[in-house]
């Protein structure tokens, strides 16, 4: 099972163009979530997320791209591959402000 280990941005995407409900959704994600998770968070905003593996930037490295108020957000989201039976019983650190 995959689970999320940290957010990034592209150097093609400046911090300051990541408009604030985007910074909301990085800060209230969890460090340990699910990609599906990720995505039903993602919808229930309201920013229509799409997944593509980046293989070439590294092993579990994924583009999540999102709509946020009619502006394309590119995320790099890196996921952590555990064993179903080693799934954390407390809860995950929060992702840390890329802002």
């Amino acid at each position: 099972m995959e689970q999320l280990d940290t957010f990034g941005l592209p150097d093609t995407f400046p911090p300051h163009l990541m408009p604030q409900r985007g910074a909301q959704f990085v800060a209230d994600c969890m460090r340990g979530m699910s990609k599906s998770a990720l995505t039903r968070l993602a919808r229930q905003r309201g920013f229509m997320p799409t997944w593509t593996k980046l293989d070439h930037v590294g092993v579990g490295v994924y583009g999540l791209s999102l709509t946020i108020d009619g502006c394309g957000v590119p995320l790099m989201v890196r996921m952590t591959t555990v064993p179903s039976a080693s799934t954390p019983t407390v809860a995950p650190d929060r992702q840390p402000s890329l802002f």
